[in-house]
């Protein structure tokens, strides 16, 4: 499925990968501009109460931490 979203003022776009059972749910990022500085696949979980979460890869890069959570807030809305 294409995910759209807001970062950097700017709609971007990803690829979402749902998982089958306990998987995680992947995110290829295919907005060529974040994919230059930034990890073009993310992964999340889906918690028990279908929360999405996810392992910061990088505590100092305040940049990957906040596409991260922008992500992840547009993944929870199309979990519930």
């Amino acid at each position: 499925m294409l995910l759209y979203f807001e970062f950097e003022e700017k709609r971007r776009k990803a690829d979402v990968v749902w998982p089958k059972g306990n998987d995680n749910i992947i995110v290829h990022i295919t907005d060529k501009e974040i994919t230059n500085d930034l990890p073009a696949d993310l992964y999340y979980e889906i918690d028990n109460a279908n929360k999405v979460v996810f392992t910061i890869e990088d505590i100092a890069d305040k940049r990957l931490i906040e596409l991260q959570n922008t992500i992840a807030r547009k993944l929870q809305e199309i979990s519930q």
